[in-house]
């Protein structure tokens, strides 16, 4: 979800893009960018506040190397944690669904 508001058009997300940052957060991609680009902590630790802010924020995400990626990794970690988290609970369909769940959530487009 952290990715694909960035990447995704608002009528495919269901919700604003960029929403987390119109609420103020900072969300995996920015924090990546923001260890790449140092001169994003400021905005940051203001919540996207000045104007500006946002559209610095996103032209450093866009011109990072690394942040994107890095997120998705990190999504793929916590994916692989909970699967093998359900994998200690006794064979059900809810257990099923939830692993179903996980895999949908990392591999979704949309």
């Amino acid at each position: 979800d952290d990715i694909l508001d960035f990447t995704a058009a608002e009528e495919v997300l269901g919700k604003p893009a960029l929403a987390d940052m119109s609420l103020g957060l900072s969300t995996a991609p920015i924090l990546y960018a923001a260890q790449e680009f140092p001169h994003l902590q400021p905005l940051v630790k203001r919540r996207f506040k000045k104007e500006g802010d946002k559209e610095t924020a996103l032209e450093a995400l866009y011109s990072s190397k690394t942040a994107m990626d890095k997120a998705k990794r990190l999504g793929e970690f916590h994916a692989q944690r909970a699967v093998e988290a359900l994998l200690r609970l006794p064979q059900s369909e809810a257990r099923d669904a939830l692993l179903r769940l996980t895999y949908v959530v990392i591999t979704r487009k949309n």
